[in-house]
């Protein structure tokens, strides 16, 4: 029994009650007489929990949340009734009639209970009853720290996808040392009341009090972050089905080898991409060891090695080795896997292979990089230089620095020995000083430099074209092979006399001598004995024609073997797809025969009708208007106009042609962010925590796309019912 007063009204309106729905509803006993076959019989009957709800004409149920049991009475009671004085049996002696539960839909109809319902209801209201305050409070601190979580995300997404530092020297606001992630919200601050608010309430409290600005809430959200990252690229390889790898190895600033891994493979648009997934730490440089490491990457992120279709390497012997390297090894276990030279790495060989293949062509490089060094090693001799010009050093695997530096030097040539000529003659000079700057001089006048300028310069502008087309990711093998057979053919056509007069006219007009410096320098002759057989006279050549011969050809000839042996491991891997180029004029039995020999090749990818489909493929890239130039073009066209359906072997053939590397540039790259990211102040920093920053910055595109809401919302779920209590 309540004691009705102001204060149990208050009191029950604040803070609700139970309706005792889990009593056993024993004292609800009633005693009814029935009659049956004509007699008296005594029937009990109880309350039942279903009086507890209504059922609608439409089948919904509704609580009746107003009613009570009691147990002491064994009755129900209309609670807002009870309290309001309402003169109904459900507020004086309680409802106990259970043989007539229609009463209680007559009593919830009524007038004076719908009355009694909403003055409770208006006094709850106005006392802000405890269940109903309390969600809305916690709404209330989930909806701030989300807000706040928001712009903490949004700074560790910028700051991680650029590869930027977090921390500075200490975590205080205001401080002018304290890192990019507080300098950023710092920024954010100034523009938004919320934040500039938190932090001033928040901001400088130090350990224990909760604020989410620390770099404890900011190493989670950079964790969270990564894992999304790298399982989006996972989730991708798996749809993709077929891939390729690219892994190559670099000491960090912490002299520990780091062994990057990107994953090749065709997206959902037909276009294929390069992923980074890890760096891999200490692996070794043998061949097993990387291969095991290759495996255990696999593993790990549950790849099936049966679906690995190429591999891209440098041309290193533990890498590229046909018995024992790694590509040896992983098609030991994946014999469809075809290793790939990288094509651009191949191409810095070839350059370096022709620099190095004559006298003229050291004696040129090592001129340049005594320029460069003579020039910087002062800054006095750099100050007497006009101001456009700059000279570039040379690069030991930047072959398009080499092309820098011919370019800088032709263009001011006039200027650089003027300058020389001005430091010679300087009498406040050192004599070492005006010695080198006359050695240089002498090297400038010599018609041999003039003329490898000229040559190299014209040498070294294709192949910095060449190379940095070859360090797209949209390159295929197609294109390197076409690319190769331009500088075959190139080449070829400056080897004749006509181009090397060519060369030697535009040298005579740059130099300040005629002649070449063979023909100034006396031939030495050698007594010959007297039982000494000479099978042929020794020939004097004229000094230009000895030049041409000795050099000129030479380098010619070193390059052009150089491509012609190296492009034949490309033709190998195209010569099975190149008829999906030429099937606009092959006739159907020769696509017949190509597409039977690549089904022969792919039995466990293709099916028998793969050759039917590529004869009526043909047929049907015949009849459309834009016939697709390359295979990529093909990929992208069967994507757009939903055409796997009709051709899904092609589309297979093509997927795996396509997610075949033709160079590991994108592994080159990751080097440069593995060299940002761990710097001489951050030499300790973790594993995990250097592969997710890796990725977020490598994969920036990916880290851009994240909706962190997800985790936002797991986060704020978590801490605000924490920072309530």
């Amino acid at each position: 029994d309540w004691n009705i007063s102001e204060f149990t009204i208050d009191y029950v309106c604040k803070n609700g009650y139970s309706q005792n729905l889990d009593s056993n509803f024993s004292r609800s006993k009633r005693l009814y007489q029935t009659v049956r076959r004509g007699s008296f019989r005594n029937v009990h009957r109880y309350l039942n929990k279903s009086y507890f709800e209504t059922t609608l004409i439409n089948g919904e149920k509704c609580k009746r949340s107003y009613l009570v049991y009691s147990e002491s009475k064994g009755a129900v009671f209309c609670v807002p009734c009870y309290l309001f004085q309402n003169s109904s049996e459900f507020s004086r002696n309680g409802f106990s009639d259970w043989k007539r539960p229609n009463s209680i839909n007559k009593h919830e109809n009524s007038l004076s209970h719908k009355t009694c319902v909403i003055k409770m209801k208006n006094r709850s209201s106005e006392l802000n009853r405890v269940d109903k305050t309390l969600p809305y409070q916690v709404e209330t601190e989930k909806e701030y720290w989300k807000n706040v979580l928001i712009r903490v995300c949004a700074v560790v997404k910028s700051l991680s996808s650029r590869g930027l530092p977090f921390r500075g020297d200490n975590e205080q606001f205001g401080s002018l040392h304290n890192g990019n992630f507080m300098m950023c919200l710092e920024l954010i601050a100034e523009f938004y009341p919320f934040l500039a608010k938190h932090i001033s309430n928040h901001g400088n409290h130090g350990k224990g009090h909760t604020n989410y600005l620390s770099h404890f809430t900011y190493e989670q959200f950079i964790k969270l972050m990564a894992v999304k990252v790298q399982n989006k690229v996972v989730e991708e390889i798996i749809r993709a089905r077929y891939f390729s790898i690219s892994i190559d190895s670099t000491p960090d600033i912490g002299h520990i080898d780091q062994l990057s891994f990107i994953f090749r493979y065709v997206n959902s648009d037909g276009l294929p991409v390069e992923r980074f997934l890890c760096f891999l730490e200490n692996v070794g440089h043998k061949s097993q060891n990387m291969a095991d490491a290759v495996f255990s990457i696999l593993k790990k992120y549950n790849l099936d090695i049966s679906y690995l279709r190429g591999q891209s390497y440098d041309n290193a012997k533990n890498m590229s080795g046909v018995y024992s390297g790694l590509q040896a090894r992983i098609r030991e276990v994946a014999p469809l896997a075809d290793f790939i030279p990288c094509s651009a790495h191949s191409l810095n060989l070839i350059g370096s292979y022709a620099a190095s293949c004559c006298k003229e062509a050291n004696s040129f490089f090592c001129f340049i990089q005594n320029v460069y060094t003579f020039f910087s090693a002062s800054t006095h001799r750099w100050d007497l230089l006009k101001v456009n010009l700059t000279l570039k050093n040379l690069s030991e695997t930047r072959w398009s620095a080499r092309y820098d530096a011919c370019k800088a030097l032709i263009d001011n040539w006039g200027i650089v020995k003027r300058t020389l000529v001005d430091i010679s003659n300087n009498l406040n000079e050192k004599s070492i000083t005006c010695n080198e700057a006359r050695g240089l001089l002498h090297a400038m006048n010599r018609l041999e430099t003039t003329f490898m300028l000229l040559f190299w310069g014209d040498l070294l502008q294709r192949f910095n074209a060449i190379s940095k087309l070859l360090q797209s990711v949209n390159i295929d093998i197609c294109t390197v092979c076409e690319h190769y057979n331009s500088l075959i053919k190139y080449i070829s056509n400056l080897r004749n006399d006509e181009m090397f007069l060519q060369y030697q006219e535009k040298a005579l007009t740059k130099c300040d001598v005629n002649v070449y410096e063979t023909t100034s320098k006396r031939k030495r002759k050698r007594n010959k004995k007297n039982d000494e057989i000479v099978d042929l006279e020794e020939v004097d050549l004229p000094s230009d024609v000895e030049f041409k011969v000795n050099t000129y050809y030479v380098i010619c000839d070193s390059i052009i073997n150089e491509l012609t042996t190296r492009k034949l491991a490309y033709d190998n891997v195209i010569t099975k797809y190149r008829f999906f180029l030429k099937l606009e004029i092959m006739k159907i039995s020769e696509v017949y025969v190509s597409a039977e020999n690549l089904y022969l090749m792919y039995k466990s990818d293709l099916d028998e009708t793969f050759i039917n489909e590529c004869i009526h493929f043909q047929s049907h890239l015949q009849n459309i208007k834009y016939y697709p130039k390359s295979i990529i073009d093909m990929s992208t066209m069967m994507k757009k106009h939903e055409l796997e359906d009709i051709f899904p072997y092609v589309s297979i053939a093509l997927r795996m042609f396509l997610c075949t590397p033709a160079t590991n540039c994108t592994t080159e790259r990751s080097f440069s962010t593995l060299r940002r990211i761990k710097t001489y102040l951050r030499s300790n920093i973790s594993t995990d925590r250097l592969n997710a920053l890796a990725i977020l910055n490598i994969e920036s595109q990916l880290t851009h796309q994240i909706n962190y809401s997800d985790i936002i919302e797991d986060f704020a779920n978590n801490q605000a019912r924490k920072k309530i209590h």
